[in-house]
């Protein structure tokens, strides 16, 4: 589990009186019930905070979640909105609510397009983040088993 106090502060739920997953938690966060060790950045600075703790599969998972909501999002607006609303608004026609839904659908199909394409960004940076984290991690262990001590 990545930051054990930050995930009990915000899903108390999600553990046991003994701080392990409830099988429930597991269930719905298979992605965290076999997490492997995270890796941890930050020293003892004078911060006073607590370290950063990354786990890069739970980010990856993460962005691939966020990546195919966000596909579904942007292919859900290409299909038609169908004739109700086209037929709404042409009943309304010359009333000022016919422009209005009009308006309104455009407004709210260009705002979930954007959201859509924002998730889609979010979790290719996710993903290339966990890529990251992992070939940082593999090239340090890499250079400290060339190490002689």
């Amino acid at each position: 589990m990545a930051d054990s106090d930050l995930n009990h502060q915000l899903d108390p739920w999600m553990f046991d009186k003994s701080g392990n997953l409830t099988p429930q938690a597991r269930q719905q966060h298979p992605d965290l019930a076999g997490t492997p060790a995270a890796i941890g950045t930050g020293g003892s600075g004078s911060g006073g905070g607590q370290p950063l703790v990354v786990t890069p599969a739970a980010l990856h998972t993460a962005g691939q979640n966020a990546l195919q909501l966000g596909n579904r999002m942007v292919a859900d607006c290409q299909i038609p909105a169908g004739n109700s609303m086209f037929a709404a608004a042409t009943a309304m026609s010359g009333w000022a609510v016919g422009g209005a839904i009009t308006t309104a659908h455009q407004t709210w199909e260009m705002q979930f397009l954007t959201l859509g394409g924002n998730l889609i960004t979010i979790g290719q940076n996710m993903q290339d983040s966990a890529a990251g984290y992992t070939r940082t991690d593999n090239a340090n262990h890499a250079h400290l088993r060339g190490m002689d001590f």
